[in-house]
């Protein structure tokens, strides 16, 4: 049997884990309040406080503002050029995707790259669809 390491409660953290888990495995924010969710963390620490789903939705409003922020100044503070590359597929259901993503090189001259957008696209990919596409996520991004 592995030997548990020393552990404490720590609410904030388990918000932000919770926040994380609900964003990257794509599940409802109102996974929070289901009973085998709240039964399940109890299970870990009986006196845990889960918070709703309200709360979670705040919350990855909030780290979503303070991303995009962080992208924002990344953007505005390179010296050099920025070059953009857009993909566009279809998945094997049938949904059409793209993504942006702008790479740079760095202040450590390191070649960077950041996701700007991945969504999922409704019109055809033709080159009008594409530039409105890009000219909207860009002005999320670039001031």
């Amino acid at each position: 049997m592995l030997k548990a390491p020393k552990w404490s409660y720590d609410h904030n953290e388990m918000i932000n884990n919770q926040v994380k888990w609900i964003v990257i495995k794509q599940h409802a924010f109102t996974i929070a309040e289901e009973p085998d969710f709240i039964n399940f963390i109890h299970s870990l620490h009986p006196t845990a406080k889960i918070p709703s789903a309200d709360t979670i939705k705040s919350h990855i409003l909030n780290f979503y503002r303070t991303d995009k922020e962080k992208v924002q100044n990344i953007l505005l503070n390179i010296s050099g050029k920025i070059s953009f590359t857009i993909d566009c597929w279809t998945s094997p259901s049938v949904k059409s995707f793209l993504s942006i993503t702008a790479h740079f090189i760095d202040k450590n001259w390191k070649l960077q790259h950041i996701l700007l957008d991945f969504l999922e696209m409704f019109d055809s990919y033709t080159g009008q669809n594409l530039k409105e596409t890009f000219v909207t996520v860009n002005g999320y991004y670039i001031r």
